[in-house]
């Protein structure tokens, strides 16, 4: 099979996929990775391309790279300015902008500012230093001021380019990290024979990396847009820099481990091909489910959109729902949302579905005029409390602390989610909920009798059983206590007990 040539400019979008995390903070190292490259794919005509077989070690692209390389790049030691004609003398901005593969600088910065919040003088300068937040002035890491030491100790994680050059780190560096990183992102295989003095073999791969191709495809489809209008509204408004000064920041949590963001990015691409036919058809997920012990089950379902949710992606699909009786999967079709980085393959299925077991009713409705949608998601969201929609809902009764209430509910989104109610009107719900004459009942009627007057009672439907819902009332602690359901105020109970227990 014919090897596909190494010829992708450094576009922001390439780079991106060269590195996991934030380009804003790993610029330096991305650019490397796509130079090295080019050194081991690129065409014949490319300046950088060296004459490396399909297995080789690291000391002999070094010596390829480099210039007098035994003696200038050793394995623990910077090199310094030896030689102009060095690769290790070429700056990032020359890689980046006059190179063969180069683009225009003014694109380029367009549309890095359209990735990341950062000024055009802090742009200039990471691409000058090859870190945020410094001045381009006595930037050289051999410059022994107090300043430049206060400098670099706050970058510790991002060391300064000497002099701007990319190249200016040592062997132990390059092999340890990028050509690592190579490995682990599938550029490269490790080779299963040592060279000579013991030096690791790396392969070359017949094949680039699907995420990395995939995505490329898919870069001019637009990116997710804010699901939440009034956020959109403040982020079209504030995103931009206000007199050269960016005001307006997001932070959001992301729960997903770095080596499964390649699979991740991957299943988003693939799943914007799909909603880009006019017809969307079916998928067979494969799934690691938490609910059932990273039981791993297959699930047809007619995928619907994705949602960001207390810190990962999930995507919403209606169909199978995971469960352990294989031979009745069949028994129930629901919605469902599958945590993305727990969805280890994702299939779609052909046109002419032959699997006799799907059932005629589910295929006509997902096939059919009025195919399930993101609205039907967003009507169920807005029909109860909490995230998992597919849950049965169940009316909560809650307690909350006055001063809690009047600065964190009142006055706020959740204002019009919770209805207060009198502790008359708890008590005729407790007693419509309980059992007659129980001791649940005659402990509930008690405790609503003793209470201070200075609580605000409320009442809202939610999703039994949903976690995220288990967590915000955790988080609020005694500022907020659960009347009913009475099952939900023993978990509640139980929770706290384990814990006291954990401190006593």
């Amino acid at each position: 099979m014919k090897r596909e040539f190494f010829n992708y400019p450094p576009s922001v979008e390439v780079l991106k996929l060269l590195t996991p995390g934030s380009l804003k903070q790993n610029l330096a190292k991305a650019v490397r990775l796509w130079v090295i490259l080019r050194s081991i794919y690129g065409d014949d005509v490319d300046e950088v391309k060296l004459e490396l077989g399909e297995e080789f070690t690291f000391i002999q692209w070094r010596n390829l790279f480099f210039l007098d390389a035994a003696k200038q790049h050793s394995r623990d030691k910077a090199p310094i300015l030896h030689d102009e004609e060095c690769r290790c003398a070429t700056t990032l901005n020359v890689w980046l902008f006059t190179s063969k593969l180069s683009v225009e600088k003014s694109k380029w910065r367009w549309s890095f500012q359209k990735y990341y919040s950062i000024q055009d003088e802090e742009l200039e300068n990471l691409l000058l230093t090859g870190v945020i937040n410094n001045s381009p002035k006595n930037s050289n890491p051999d410059n022994n001021s107090d300043d430049t030491s206060n400098r670099q100790k706050s970058h510790r994680f991002s060391k300064l380019l000497s002099d701007g050059r990319l190249f200016p780190v040592t062997s132990r560096n390059l092999k340890d990290h990028d050509f690592q990183s190579l490995v682990n992102l599938g550029w490269l295989k490790k080779g299963s024979n040592q060279g000579k003095g013991n030096q690791d073999k790396y392969l070359k791969v017949d094949k680039f990396p699907e995420f990395f191709l995939a995505t490329l495809e898919a870069v001019a489809i637009p990116s997710e847009q804010f699901t939440n209008e009034e956020l959109s509204a403040f982020n079209n408004s504030l995103s931009q820099p206000i007199n050269g000064v960016q005001r307006f920041f997001i932070h959001t949590e992301y729960i997903v481990h770095p080596k499964l963001y390649n699979r991740v990015e991957l299943l988003q691409n693939n799943l914007k091909k799909i909603w880009l036919k006019d017809k969307i058809p079916l998928v067979k997920l494969t799934y690691q489910s938490a609910q059932l012990f990273q039981d791993t089950v297959d699930c047809i379902v007619y995928p619907v959109c994705i949602y960001y949710y207390q810190r990962a992606p999930y995507l919403f699909a209606y169909g199978q729902i995971p469960k352990q009786d294989k031979n009745n999967r069949w028994s129930k079709i629901d919605w469902y949302d599958y945590r993305l980085d727990r969805i280890l393959k994702l299939d779609e299925l052909q046109k002419d579905i032959d699997d006799v077991n799907i059932p005629k009713h589910f295929i006509d409705k997902c096939q059919g005029k009025y195919p399930p949608t993101p609205d039907d998601i967003k009507e169920k969201m807005s029909a109860a409390w909490g995230f998992d929609i597919y849950k049965p809902q169940e009316l909560l009764v809650l307690k909350f602390n006055q001063y809690f209430y009047g600065n964190n509910i009142q006055g706020t989104e959740r204002d019009e989610m919770f209805t207060k109610i009198s502790s008359e009107q708890v008590e005729k719900l407790v007693t419509y909920s309980t059992p007659a004459a129980s001791a649940e009942q005659k402990y509930l009627l008690s405790r609503i009798q003793s209470r201070s007057v200075n609580g605000i009672y409320c009442k809202v439907d939610y999703r039994a059983n949903d976690n995220n819902i288990v967590m915000r009332l955790r988080a609020w602690g005694p500022n907020v206590e659960v009347i009913l359901p009475w099952h939900f105020r023993q978990r509640m109970t139980e929770d706290v007990e384990a814990t006291y227990k954990l401190y006593k």
